[in-house]
């Protein structure tokens, strides 16, 4: 009978060699799960190429446990991982032009370049022709450009004051001048080659000479200050007649586009920025009591001061019209003998004062333009004590939802007597002007300074109201490539390393740094804090996710030659083409 078995005692120690069996014989199920294999045998079992691919996703791994625990710095037992969320990995004295984006967590070879703008607006000139259409007189609406790297503008906006009633007589106290233009500033939020709608406030116009035709009139603005009383044609005397309420200045997302006299079209509220406030137009007031002197309303504030007197309200205060507010329009000043009485203000317009056909019943001064605007002033018969045909203030705007830091300061209305300066707000801000005057030709009278009510004079003169205006202060921010260094703080490794491999988390902006490795990013590493550094040639790996976003560019350097040391360190050196730089792997054995 065959031998079938043999026993493991029938099998002398040493004596089955190599030569006795065959190739490939002995298969995994032949072995034992307990044999031990030393680890010198186990060399040539694993590539190269898959080592590093191990070393790679033990990279992976690392950004994504930093990720995923809000770690900037995870060190690894012979490595380190930075998914930057902050700076504190990187030595930022070693470095240059390494611009960390804080909101978004990567690095940019970027630098900043500034461009300070500044546009203004008056009744017929502009400045700064490269962000503001060119000159052209008599307009009410102007553009504004939004320049290149501008993200926010500062609005400053002075309304216009309203105009001035003459007197009849060579006692002034029988004129009252016009309120103050309101002033208005906020800073809103912007987009590069956004076009805005500029709106410049003008003064409301007095009546001066018999038969003229539009004498009286409102200043312009977005929808126009309310005109006075009375019918037109003048065809009686003219000394003894009101004025228009002063225009509102402002901005706004929409418009005509073009300069225009033409009344504002349909704008909606969600589409106004801000606005100053247009002063309230004076009158003839029959009083000889030089106290009793009650000028036209002055623009707010977010209140109107209503016409005749001190205090800001939308109610009419007798004669005079109430001032707007943010929701509603000032009340039109009650008449007496006959009616009507003037009209109330609205949305973006002033109400007209009371009008009678008779001649010499045009002394009613009209509402001031605002976000809504003052009311228009009432007729009182000649002989009725403290006869104060005036019109009320518009209200000031800043509560657009893209407006910060916004602040409004109302005009000056009725001060004591008839002649002090009916100054309009924002006399003491920075922009403002206080010799400024509108050239030669106002339609008023003499040039106001910038804002200011017309002021009441005798024998049939007013004093010149002045203009609104609209400064635009903004400041441009340009990045252009720029040669880059990032250099990480230093990490101490448990012996003095002979071979270290990077990883980086890159990604294209402008160009292709990833085609143009180890010219337009070259990555470097040193063992002795930074002394020495060995270039590691990076190959493209490919994206971390998809076919777009985040590249994984590898390499290793052998720093064996460098002095010995365990201090290491990483160095990217980036140029040409804009990049992103989310995050760096140094590993070393």
């Amino acid at each position: 009978m065959p031998l079938s078995t043999i026993k493991e005692t029938g099998i002398a120690d040493s004596s089955v060699s190599s030569s006795n069996i065959t190739d490939g014989s002995i298969v995994n199920a032949d072995v034992n799960a307990c044999a031990a294999i030393a680890s010198s045998k186990i060399s040539g079992v694993a590539s190269s190429t898959e080592f590093n691919r191990l070393e790679q996703n033990i990279a992976l791994l690392g950004f994504k446990m930093a990720v995923n625990d809000g770690l900037t710095v995870f060190n690894l037992v012979d490595g380190i991982v930075d998914e930057f969320h902050d700076e504190s990995g990187t030595d930022e004295g070693e470095g240059s032009n390494d611009t960390y984006c804080a909101s978004s967590d990567f690095y940019k070879n970027v630098s900043v370049s500034t461009t300070p703008y500044a546009a203004g607006f008056g009744y017929n000139h502009r400045t700064e022709p490269d962000t503001s259409n060119p000159g052209v007189n008599t307009y009410s609406v102007g553009i504004y450009t939004v320049p290149t790297g501008v993200t926010s503008i500062d609005v400053l906006a002075w309304g216009a004051g309203g105009g001035a009633g003459p007197s009849a007589t060579t006692n002034p106290s029988e004129a009252a001048g016009g309120g103050g233009g309101g002033f208005t500033e906020g800073t809103f939020a912007v987009t590069a080659g956004q076009v805005l709608s500029v709106v410049i406030g003008q003064i409301g116009k007095p009546i001066h000479e018999p038969n003229e035709s539009v004498a009286g009139t409102g200043g312009l603005g977005f929808r126009g200050a309310g005109s006075a009383g009375g019918p037109t044609p003048i065809t009686g005397p003219a000394d003894a007649h009101g004025a228009g309420g002063g225009g509102a200045s402002g901005l706004a997302t929409a418009g005509p586009g073009l300069p225009s006299d033409e009344a504002y079209p349909a704008v909606t509220a969600p589409e106004i920025v801000l606005v100053g406030a247009g002063g309230g137009g004076g009158g003839f007031v029959q009083d000889p009591s030089p106290n009793s002197c009650r000028n036209g309303g002055g623009g707010g504030g977010l209140v109107g001061q209503a016409g005749g007197q001190t205090g800001t309200q939308t109610s009419l205060n007798g004669a005079g019209g109430g001032g707007g507010d943010q929701e509603q329009g000032g009340t039109g000043g009650a008449s007496v003998n006959p009616p009507p009485d003037g009209n109330p203000g609205g949305f973006l317009e002033g109400g007209d004062a009371s009008s009678h056909p008779q001649d010499g019943d045009s002394n009613v001064g009209g509402g001031g333009e605002g976000y809504y605007g003052g009311g228009g002033g009432g007729k009182r018969q000649p002989s009725a004590p403290g006869d104060h045909r005036v019109g009320g203030g518009g209200s000031s705007y800043y509560g657009h939802p893209q407006v910060t830091s916004g602040s409004t300061e109302a005009g000056v209305g009725n001060p004591t007597g008839c002649h002090p300066k009916h100054e309009g707000g924002g006399t003491g801000v920075t922009g403002y002007v206080s010799d400024y005057t509108e050239p030669t030709g106002n339609p008023g009278g003499a040039n106001g300074v910038m804002g200011d009510g017309g002021d009441a004079q005798s024998s049939g003169e007013s004093g010149g109201a002045g203009h609104g205006f609209v400064l635009i202060n903004a400041t441009g921010s340009v990045e252009n490539t720029a040669s880059t260094t990032i250099v990480s703080n230093a990490f101490t490794a448990s012996s003095a390393p002979t071979t270290s491999r990077i990883v980086v988390f890159q990604e294209d902006l402008t160009g292709s740094p990833s085609g143009n490795l180890n010219t337009d990013i070259i990555a470097s590493i040193s063992r002795d804090g930074g002394s020495n550094f060995t270039t590691a040639t990076l190959t493209d790996s490919g994206y971390v996710t998809g076919s777009s976003g985040q590249r994984i560019l590898t390499g290793t350097a052998t720093v064996s030659g460098q002095p010995s040391g365990t201090s290491m360190r990483w160095k990217l050196a980036l140029a040409n083409n804009q990049s992103k730089i989310h995050g760096v792997s140094l590993q070393w054995k």
